[in-house]
């Protein structure tokens, strides 16, 4: 199929560039596609016909895609896609925006949670992972009371009970109950049901009978569940200093579809005392955890430090008030009125404080879904609020960084993202603005069921220019301290390498004659189905044609594999133009891979969108020359130092050097690559790979001791040659 561009079909249909980037965006141009960010149009489609219609029902049961998509917490990307694909309908169309029906939404919002929509089934929202389930990593593995909470699970399960805000309340009222028994050795602590007791006046509760009494609603309320389900008050519940059996009660009933709609991942125990423990915290010092939740960092701090210094808050008011009651637990003879004081409900981004901070702690929302006069009040008030969404953990960091005293120090655990991703170059920039890191960890996937690796990320509020020196890092065990100062930029924060891995960094980019991919190849999404199962079998027949996956690629070339397609690219969620596909020569290259695994191909072979597509275009360099330098262990050395990435972006790709040099001794590195491509055994690969490498080394002017540094950095990485 033949694609022109959004300016020739501007020209074809009569319609502004603008209009037609509009029309695609909507999917109202028949095959249109997007490759790297740019709208292809096939030459054959038609105009798309004006749909503007002159009265837009008002009924209050139509929902734009925007709010339809709102209301399933899907991106209208999505949405659209589903359109697209006849996995949604819209009951009307006009001025080019589908409506949707209320009760077909509530209807297609039901058939997502439970799974009975076949079509939607594999692309369930995890908002709608609905239920209760032990959060057990939030508290100490061997924590006492674990088995107790599991048991309440298990009742509750058993009876189906509902919970919410209010009965949830009163599980942590009796827990409560038991641990200020445990803790005083009250001669009642061992006694089942003190919650009833409590409500029933049989046993006192003095100074905290106030912060125990806030976690209940209604006494009769609580009085009559007491009666109905006594099984879940049967607990007799140990107190353990630093434990917050409180919090894991709470987000362990909480439905953690309410969870991530607010950004809310309650932080391992383990995670929390690594961040308390890279902290200096003197008895003096003022500490504050902007969104303190249950109250768990506050609880990990040093035992020297007085109740008159910490502060803490959140807007979930449940967890205000098990917070107070923990604080209650941390210190002894507290008194409430202090506690409420300094533990309170409020939204940390919207108010002023007026004191600054030695040290502010925790772990902010993720992804928070603001409201639209939130995010207006937002866009008034923050720097890093310059893209489409607001991501509410940048500005929790802006926010604290303000609130810092003068070499007072931020210490947030957050998704790596913030390090390296475009969209989070805003805050970069103003942690740049006065501010140093004193610490970072890199935690991978640090919490229960999130695919988002996370970092420990302590900052230091110097008012100086950011310096690199005395930053410690540490990555999987392996901790370095920076002690020179590094070329550090808002668009990407790189501590990953040494300071002799940074100075070799420096010598390979500075290299003069090198030539780079960026404007100079094509790139290209493998295949997306948008349904693998529909279209793609295992077994050869007349029409259809072997397709790769990323697993089938290895460096140089690719294995056969036992998948096949019949490429009717219409029929396809997306696909890239044909013509790169189908290319005389090109490289496949991993997409989600921890090294740069690229193959050649020459058979004109399609592959799914885990094997992406690039094809130089570099007059003076041969494409298997290209190819020896991008799989070379110096590119896999500025991969992996630079970027630590699970992805293989593009971005990456475009910024390895390439050696310009000339056509005899590309022929001589050819000529290693051949045998590679055509395939060797093991022990005759990894041999001439080696002298592969010696010769890319010696492109770059690396000396031995110089390898030496490249192969302990990557000494422990597969050779994805076989």
């Amino acid at each position: 199929m033949d694609y022109i561009s959004v300016r020739d079909a501007s020209i074809k249909f009569g319609l502004s560039e603008r209009r037609i980037q509009k029309l695609c965006e909507d999917n109202r141009i028949n095959g249109c596609i997007m490759v790297s960010g740019v709208w292809l149009i096939p030459s054959s489609a038609k105009k798309p016909a004006d749909e503007r219609i002159s009265d837009i029902p008002k009924k209050p049961t139509n929902l734009t895609l925007k709010q339809f998509c709102d209301y399933l917490s899907i991106s209208e990307a999505t949405g659209r896609n589903w359109i697209r694909l006849n996995k949604i309908k819209p009951n009307l169309t006009a001025t080019g925006t589908p409506y949707f029906d209320k009760q077909y939404a509530k209807t297609i919002k039901r058939e997502i949670k439970t799974g009975e929509n076949s079509a939607l089934k594999s692309r369930r929202n995890k908002k709608y992972i609905s239920g209760n389930s032990l959060y057990n990593s939030y508290v100490s593995s061997d924590n006492k009371n674990l088995s107790k909470v599991q048991k309440l699970l298990s009742i509750s399960q058993e009876y189906k009970i509902k919970f919410n805000s209010n009965n949830i309340g009163y599980l942590i009222a009796d827990c409560a109950l038991h641990l200020f028994a445990s803790k005083n050795k009250q001669e009642y602590n061992n006694d089942s049901n003190l919650l009833a007791k409590y409500l029933n006046k049989d046993i006192q509760l003095n100074s905290y009978k106030e912060l125990v009494e806030d976690l209940i609603d209604n006494n009769k309320s609580a009085i009559q569940f007491c009666k109905e389900y006594p099984l879940l008050f049967k607990n007799n519940y140990s107190y353990e200093p630093k434990e917050d059996i409180l919090g894991l009660i709470y987000i362990s009933f909480k439905n953690l579809d309410k969870r991530k709609a607010t950004g809310v991942y309650y932080t391992p125990t383990t995670i929390v005392k690594k961040l308390i423990s890279q902290l200096n915290v003197k008895k003096k010092d003022t500490i504050l955890d902007p969104c303190c939740g249950t109250g768990n960092f506050l609880l990990q701090l040093p035992n020297d430090i007085p109740l008159k210094n910490v502060y803490g808050g959140d807007t979930d008011s449940l967890s205000v008030k098990i917070a107070r009651v923990n604080m209650a637990l941390r210190f002894k003879n507290a008194d409430p009125n202090t506690i409420k004081e300094h533990i309170s409900e409020k939204n940390y981004l919207l108010n002023k404080l007026d004191m600054s901070f030695d040290y502010i702690i925790g772990n902010p929302p993720w992804g928070y879904d603001f409201s639209k006069e939130d995010n207006k009040i937002l866009r008034e008030m923050y720097r890093s609020t310059t893209r489409k969404k607001i991501e509410s953990y940048d500005v929790f960091v802006e926010k604290a960084l303000s609130d810092l005293s003068s070499n007072g120090q931020l210490s947030f655990v957050l998704p790596e993202a913030i390090l390296n991703v475009k969209a989070h170059e805003d805050i970069r920039k103003i942690i740049m603005d006065g501010h140093s890191i004193k610490y970072l960890e890199y935690l991978g996937n640090a919490f229960d069921g999130v695919q988002c690796p996370s970092v420990i990320l302590q900052l230091v509020h110097t008012g100086k220019p950011f310096s690199s020196i005395g930053t410690t890092v540490n990555k999987s065990g392996v901790t370095i301290t920076i002690e020179t100062e590094r070329d550090i930029t808002s668009e990407r924060f790189s501590f990953l390498s040494t300071d002799s891995e940074y100075k070799l960094l420096k010598k390979i980019r500075n290299q003069k004659k090198v030539v780079h991919l960026a404007d100079n190849a094509d790139f290209a999404l493998g295949i997306v189905t948008g349904n693998n199962k529909k279209y793609i079998r295992n077994t050869k027949t007349k029409n259809n044609e072997m397709v790769l996956k990323g697993s089938d690629i290895r460096k140089f070339h690719f294995n056969s594999s036992d998948n096949y397609i019949v490429f009717e690219p219409d029929k396809f969620q997306q696909v890239a133009p044909t013509e790169l596909y189908r290319a005389p020569e090109k490289l496949l290259y991993k997409f989600i891979s921890s090294q740069l695994v690229f193959a050649y191909d020459n058979k004109q072979t399609l592959s799914l969108n885990s094997c992406n597509v690039l094809i130089p275009k570099i007059k003076e360099l041969d494409i298997k020359y290209v190819l020896a330098v991008l799989n070379s262990s110096v590119a896999q050395f500025i991969f992996k130092k630079e970027f630590n990435s699970f992805k293989v972006l593009r971005s990456h790709i475009e910024s390895i050097p390439i050696p310009l040099i000339s056509k005899s001794k590309q022929k001589e590195i050819i000529m290693l690559v051949n045998p590679l491509i055509k395939g060797l055994d093991e022990e005759e690969a990894i041999d001439t790979y080696k002298k592969l490498d010696q010769k890319i080394y010696e492109l770059f002017n690396i000396n031995k001791n110089q390898q030496d540094i490249i192969y302990k950095a990557l000494e422990n990485e597969k050779n994805n040659l076989i």
